[in-house]
């Protein structure tokens, strides 16, 4: 039997072995107004490294600079698949108006990985995140992208009950938390030989999980809107083990103050497109309904442009998208710019939240 034949049969077996079973959505979360969230919580930036082989942990970066229209995202990532337990990659993606993507990555080897044991930081080479009262530093030294960025965190670290969408059969889980769910952001990308100062919006979430690569998350779908006076993000993720059911995070917010969020709503994928050199279509407008006794948010998203496309797993390590590529047989990811429109009714007053944003369909074909 040939070393790829053996692969094939021995994740054949672990998808057959994976029965789903129960899975809990963080439990203790109660859908509505959000009370006893009022400060910026370290804990939820701290590393969580685990001994598990399916260790995985990332701090994810969105930044949207709608002038002069580039979106930045850092991603750094420790796991146990790679060079050995802690590695670490950072990552960072800028896509600019002309629609030329430029992506930098720096792995890292695991002793070179400090992490600070007070507050939060991690160094990685000449790499930094770190956490200084109510801002937040990204140093990235990368060979083709270089930023040094600041975010000013607007409202308080945010958790959904437990955090936790645990598999209870198996034991493998995934914990999701927003540290920073809103932060105004500024600094300079160095990239394609030219230095931008920029100002903009963003926001963190920091993610970890022991997960076998057979419960692949390859249906995400993203929303990070924000006015200057209020902010709404939506992401959900769903995986083919999971049969239709999404692990959904939304919060609306305004500067100080986290007003609401469910686990439970609607998001609806709506106007879906064939994109360019991609078997998997996008959608181009989104309907999000959320409601919890008299408190309800309802709105329209429409993309205005896709500025960034790709198989995501044509970036993972070789042994991890064959594992993959048994359950899906491609998986894109389109990141574009978008105009939102939504009513809120909170209190008994309804406000109008709507403006410019960014977002992230990343879909799949089923494999054959």
């Amino acid at each position: 039997m040939t070393a790829n034949r053996m692969l094939t049969v021995l994740a054949a077996a672990m998808l057959l072995a994976a029965n789903v079973g129960e899975v809990v959505f963080f439990s203790g979360h109660r859908n509505g107004k959000v009370e006893g969230f009022d400060k910026i919580d370290a804990n939820m930036f701290r590393a969580q490294p685990k001994s598990s082989k399916y260790y995985t942990e990332i701090w994810f970066h969105e930044m949207q600079f709608a002038d002069p229209g580039i979106i930045v995202i850092g991603n750094v990532q420790m796991h146990n698949i790679g060079l050995g337990s802690g590695y670490c990659d950072f990552a960072t993606t800028v896509s600019d108006p002309a629609g030329v993507i430029y992506l930098d990555r720096s792995p890292i080897d695991p002793q070179e990985v400090k992490i600070d044991q007070d507050g939060f930081g991690i160094s990685a080479g000449p790499n930094r995140i770190e956490l200084k009262g109510n801002q937040y530093f990204i140093k990235y030294r990368g060979a083709d992208i270089s930023a040094d960025l600041v975010y000013n965190i607007l409202v308080p670290s945010y958790q959904q009950g437990d955090g936790l969408v645990v598999f209870k059969k198996s034991g493998d889980f995934v914990r999701q938390n927003l540290p920073i769910p809103w932060a105004t952001v500024s600094g300079t990308v160095t990239y394609n030989g030219k230095t931008v100062k920029l100002s903009g919006m963003g926001s963190m979430n920091h993610d970890w999980q022991v997960l076998s690569p057979t419960r692949y998350m390859s249906e995400w779908r993203a929303l990070w809107l924000y006015t200057p006076d209020a902010t709404i993000s939506a992401v959900q993720s769903s995986s083919q083990d999971l049969k239709g059911k999404w692990a959904q995070r939304l919060l609306v917010a305004v500067p100080g103050k986290i007003l609401f969020s469910s686990h439970d709503y609607t998001f609806s994928d709506l106007d879906l497109k064939p994109v360019a050199g991609s078997k998997v279509p996008c959608a181009m407008r989104y309907r999000v309904e959320a409601s919890e006794g008299d408190d309800w948010l309802r709105g329209e998203v429409k993309v205005t442009r896709i500025q960034e496309s790709g198989n995501v797993l044509a970036a993972y390590p070789a042994l991890f998208r064959k594992l993959a590529e048994l359950v899906v047989s491609e998986t894109w990811s389109y990141r574009f710019w978008c105009e939102f429109n939504f009513q809120f009714h909170q209190d008994g007053k309804t406000r109008t939240i709507s403006g410019r944003g960014t977002g992230n369909y990343v879909s799949s074909l089923k494999s054959g």
